[in-house]
This record gives C-alpha cells, sequence and structure tokens, in this order.
C-alpha cells in the first residue's frame, strides 16, 4: 500500500512539473499618473474601464504585448466622457505621454477580448492635447473599435502599423495633426483615414479594401499626403478633399502611374492574396520583369476576399501579414530621403515592412 501510494504521490508531483504555466492576466482601468510600464511577462492585458494618461504622466508598452479590451464593468466619474459612445465603451485616453512601440517581428496587438470582423466593441485610443515628442505608435495592430486612433490638439507618430477592422482607421479632429509614416488602413467601415479641421501627414502607407471610402476629407484642411497606395474603396478613394488627388498624369520611376503627389492607385498586391496569384500566372504565360496588373474588374472580388485567402495564408506560415509580392507596385516607390530608407538602405516600400525600424527626422 506505502509503495502504491509513494507511486501516486510521484505521478502527481510529475504531473504538476510538466504541466502548462498558466498564462498571466492582468486587469487594469482607471487613472495612471506616474511612469506605467506593460510588459508581455505581466500580459495579456484586460482593460475593463476607461484608462486616461494624466498630463506628465507616461504609459509605456513593450514590444510583444498583448491587450485586450473587455466591456465596462462600472462607470469611471473621474474620468470625463467624450461623448455618448465613449460612456458606453472602453477608452484609451492619452493626456500625457505614451510609447507603444514594438518591433519588426515582435509586434504588439491590442484588439477586443471577443474578436470580430464585423462588429466595434470599443472606442479607441483618444490623444488629447497630449505631448507630441514622447507620444508614438509603432508596429502595433489596432483592430474593432469605432475609432482606432483619435487625434485633438496633437501631432502623435504612428509609423509600421496597422489599422483594420474599425469604423474609422485614424480619426483626425481639431488640430489632430498625426503623422502617420509606412501604416496599413484596410477593412475599416465608413474609412480608413477621417480628416476634419487638422493638417495630418501621410506618407508611404497603404489605404485599401475599406467598406466605403479611403480618405475623407472635409474640403478645408491641408493635408501631406504623399507617396501612398489607395486602392479598392467601393465609395470613392478620396471624398471631399483635394480634386487632384487621384488623378493618374504622372509615372515614378518605377514605371507605375501616380497622381501629382505620388500616390499609386492601383493594387498594392499582397503576397499571396489572388492578384499575387495572378501575376504568377501571368508570368508563366509570358514572362516580365514586372507584371502591370490593372484589371479593375478583379478588384471588387479582391476586397471581399482578401481577409479569407490571406488569412488561409498566414494561418500556413507563408507570409507574413500584409507583406508585399514582388510584383508590388508598393516597392521602392515611397518617399525618398534619409530618414524614410528601408533598413537595407533602400528607398522605401510602401506598408509595413518599408523604413527603418528606428525612425527619426532628425
Amino acid at each position: 500500500m506505502n509503495r502504491i501510494k509513494k507511486l501516486i504521490a510521484y505521478l502527481l508531483c510529475s504531473a504538476a512539473l510538466f504541466a502548462p504555466v498558466p498564462e498571466a492576466e492582468t486587469r487594469v482601468s482607471g487613472i495612471i499618473d506616474a511612469t506605467t510600464r506593460w510588459t508581455p511577462e505581466d500580459g495579456p492585458y484586460i482593460i475593463n474601464g476607461d484608462i486616461q494618461v494624466n498630463k506628465k504622466a507616461k504609459l509605456v508598452i513593450a514590444p510583444g504585448t498583448r491587450i485586450l479590451i473587455s466591456q465596462p464593468l462600472f462607470y469611471d466619474s473621474s474620468i470625463q466622457q467624450i461623448d455618448h459612445l465613449d460612456s458606453q465603451t472602453v477608452t484609451i485616453r492619452i493626456k500625457g505621454m505614451f510609447t507603444c512601440v514594438g518591433r519588426r517581428n515582435n509586434r504588439i496587438k491590442i484588439s477586443p477580448i471577443y474578436e470580430s470582423n464585423s462588429k466595434c466593441s470599443w472606442y479607441g485610443i483618444v490623444f488629447d492635447d497630449s505631448y507630441n515628442e514622447m507620444t508614438e505608435i509603432a508596429f502595433t495592430d489596432i483592430a474593432g473599435s469605432f475609432h482606432g486612433v483619435v487625434a485633438k490638439n496633437s501631432s502623435p507618430l504612428i509609423r509600421n502599423s496597422v489599422m483594420e477592422y474599425n469604423n474609422v482607421g485614424i480619426s483626425c479632429r481639431e488640430k489632430g495633426n498625426i503623422r502617420v509614416f509606412n501604416c496599413v488602413v484596410a477593412h475599416n467601415f465608413t474609412c480608413g483615414i477621417r480628416i476634419k479641421s487638422a493638417n495630418p501627414s501621410v506618407f508611404n502607407s497603404i489605404i485599401v479594401y475599406n467598406r466605403n471610402n479611403g480618405v475623407w476629407g472635409d474640403n478645408a484642411s491641408k493635408m501631406s499626403f504623399e507617396y501612398n497606395c489607395v486602392f479598392g474603396n467601393p465609395d470613392g478613394d478620396f471624398l471631399d478633399c483635394n480634386p487632384e488627388l487621384g488623378i493618374l498624369d504622372k509615372e515614378n520611376k518605377n514605371g507605375d502611374s501616380t497622381d501629382f503627389a505620388h500616390n499609386i492607385i492601383a493594387a498594392p498586391v499582397f503576397a499571396g492574396s489572388p492578384l499575387d496569384s495572378a501575376a504568377v500566372e501571368h508570368d508563366l504565360e509570358s514572362p516580365t520583369d514586372k507584371s502591370k496588373l490593372t484589371d479593375t474588374t478583379l478588384a471588387k472580388t479582391i476586397g471581399d476576399t482578401l481577409a479569407d485567402s490571406l488569412g488561409t495564408y498566414r494561418r500556413k506560415g507563408a507570409f507574413p501579414r500584409y507583406s508585399l509580392s514582388k510584383y508590388s507596385p508598393c516597392i521602392d516607390a515611397g518617399k525618398r530621403g534619409k530618414a524614410f530608407r528601408d533598413d537595407n538602405g533602400s528607398r522605401n516600400d510602401m506598408g509595413i515592412f518599408g523604413g527603418p525600424e528606428f525612425f527619426s527626422l532628425k
């Protein structure tokens, strides 16, 4: 009997030793008044109430951190609400300093705890008169919100990030002069970028396959919108913007048509997408250095099927998210300048894999 008891005890100890370690979990909400750091080791972070980073405070989110947005458990009267929608959902409001910077191969992800490509369940990240010099989002994926990123009286830098499956990807309001470099803004419902009484700068980004509009302006704001790819937004790539945007009247050094601001109005051709497959078949029939795919009748089908088709390839590990096919017109088509060069020293590739890992305009 003792021998059996010892054997059972041994087996129980062995099972405990080799059992998977439960993942850490941290629930957060409320006001941040001092420097705070969120790390992958303490994640995932589950936000179940509004977060507000006060003036002179700083929130740093480390590479690889996972943030899940839950429904608010209660109304925090100490945090002023933006509107009725804000009072019913979780908002991350930045009045101080915010550094949410991942790495090219170790991204940060912020999305609802129950992900859905058809439902928005949190308000978004709101920069409200925040410290500009210490405010940056990079190598971060933001999804499932009503406004992925909102800026008012702030000029945050957003680069190499993905805004997808939100109602609006990026919203620039009342002097919200966001700097958007090398981002992908795709599959958002109302529009990719909304501009109202603001003058943002958007370079080297891909704004595609949003449900309605690509870029929606106010016919007054003077944005800098150069060296981007805009395509496949059914209600118009540009609405209430400079009427010259999207009018192809130039050709870049790659031989692709552009508008006056060097923007490409053509499919970006992501690796593993149906267009990528079509390009391969095209080359088999008639080999060229670079296939020129201009079949707009295919665009609607691409917009409807891209997410599912790419999801299949990603699950197989064949292609990283939103990587460019070798047939993409976005390769070596971004803004020139030392600050924007790819890590290998070549000209900027549009999208999240272009530009340097560590960015500085100085």
